[in-house]
């Protein structure tokens, strides 16, 4: 009986994997079809009304309140193509598809520091090992470096974060702190947020582990361990 019981147990938890695995394989699927209908559609079809606004010169007109409409129009037409382009980015980097995780998280920090909200330097050690993964396990890394970034920005206070890459005793470690308020020490087993619980999805799905540094005084830190016999090579 026993036997039976961890047996039915086991048999739950692979199904349950196997579900967790089919919905966010069906989520990136659809983040990139929503992507390619951004870009293609919609910035191509703003970038049309720009160039219809460059063309277009009544024969009566006023020239400086003309110039006036035609700059402040393209002006206006430039930062929605920009803001469809990072949002088509974000819903899903072609970065990662075709030149691997380390540009597509460098491209991302770049994009973080020109904005100013944040400051973040990369360290990759294990660039021969992270250059191999196959891209489902590094759009698991790429989402889950994405979400705690997103909550150092909105959360923490901090000014500056920190990823690095490393390999030990056959593990690939990917370490992500911040300067920022921390997690009290007495919080840290509490009911979790949204974006922790898609974090932890996401580890799940590919087997990896992780654990909270708890301190309020040195910011917020994490580390997550996924073991090089788990890794899905290219």
């Amino acid at each position: 009986m026993l036997k039976q019981k961890q047996a039915f147990h086991q048999a739950q938890i692979a199904h349950q994997k196997e579900l967790l695995h089919a919905i966010i394989e069906s989520q990136e699927a659809e983040r990139k079809r929503i992507g390619q209908d951004l870009h293609d559609d919609v910035g191509t079809t703003i970038s049309g009304l720009r160039l219809l606004i460059e063309m277009f010169k009544p024969a009566m007109h006023d020239d400086k309140k003309y110039l006036e409409f035609s700059q402040s129009s393209k002006a206006i037409i430039d930062k929605i193509v920009k803001d469809v382009r990072n949002i088509s980015h974000n819903l899903s980097p072609t970065t990662l598809r075709y030149y691997g995780l380390t540009a597509a998280v460098t491209e991302h920090c770049t994009i973080i520091n020109q904005s100013g909200k944040l400051k973040i330097t990369l360290d990759n050690q294990a660039e021969n090992v992270v250059e191999q993964l196959a891209l489902s396990t590094s759009t698991a890394f790429y989402r889950v470096l994405e979400e705690l970034i997103n909550n150092t920005i909105k959360h923490s206070g901090a000014s500056a974060a920190a990823i690095a890459f490393t390999t030990n005793d056959n593990v690939l470690c990917v370490n992500y702190t911040d300067n920022g308020k921390g997690i009290p020490v007495d919080q840290v087993t509490l009911k979790k947020g949204m974006g922790m619980q898609n974090i932890e999805s996401r580890l799940l799905n590919i087997n990896a582990t992780y654990s909270l540094v708890a301190n309020t005084s040195n910011g917020f830190g994490i580390k997550i361990e996924y073991p090089l016999t788990n890794i899905k090579f290219k």
